[in-house]
C-alpha cells in the first residue's frame, strides 16, 4: 500500500460522512508498519458536535484505545487539508506524519495553510505531506459538496 492507496480509502470514508449528512472529510490512520488502525469520517452533524471531525474522531478511538496521549509513529491520510483543530489535536497527540489530498481554499471556513500552523508548533514538529492525488480530491470533495452541501 502507498499514500495513494490510502487516500483513496479516505475519499471512501468522505463518501460515507455525506451519506450520514456529514461534510466530506475523511480520513485512515496507519501504524509504522503501515497497517490500517483506523479509519473515520466528519460525524459533527451526526453527533451534534462541532469538533467531531475525522482526524479527531480517530485521535479519541485511538488514544481511548491505547490508554495513551501520544500517537507517535502514527500517520493520518486525509482527503483534504487538516483544519486548524484537527492540525492542533495531531500535533498535541504527536502524530508522526499527516499527508493530505488537496489545499482547502476552495471548501474550507477558516483556510489558514496547515504548514503555517505547523511551523509555530513549539512542542512537537509533525511531518506534513501536501497534494496527495490533489486534483481527484478535491474534485471528489466538490462533486460530494454539491451533493449537499
Amino acid at each position: 500500500m502507498n499514500a495513494e492507496d490510502y487516500m483513496r480509502m479516505a475519499m471512501d470514508e468522505a463518501e460515507k460522512a455525506v451519506s450520514e449528512g456529514n461534510k466530506p472529510f475523511g480520513v485512515i490512520v496507519t501504524n509504522q508498519d503501515g497497517e490500517i488502525v483506523w479509519r473515520d469520517h466528519d460525524r459533527a452533524f451526526t453527533l451534534m458536535d462541532p469538533t467531531a471531525h475525522g482526524e479527531v474522531n480517530a485521535i479519541r478511538h485511538l488514544c481511548k484505545e491505547l490508554k495513551t496521549l501520544r500517537l507517535d509513529g502514527y500517520r493520518f491520510y486525509t482527503n483534504a487539508e487538516p483544519c486548524p483543530v484537527c492540525l492542533g489535536s495531531m500535533i498535541r497527540a504527536k502524530v508522526a506524519e499527516v499527508y493530505y489530498g488537496a489545499k482547502t481554499e476552495v471548501t474550507a471556513s477558516l483556510p489558514i495553510p496547515a504548514e503555517l500552523l505547523a511551523k509555530y508548533a513549539t512542542s512537537h514538529k509533525i511531518k506534513i505531506v501536501s497534494g496527495i492525488l490533489a486534483g481527484e480530491t478535491l474534485a471528489h470533495r466538490i462533486k460530494l459538496l454539491g451533493a449537499g452541501f
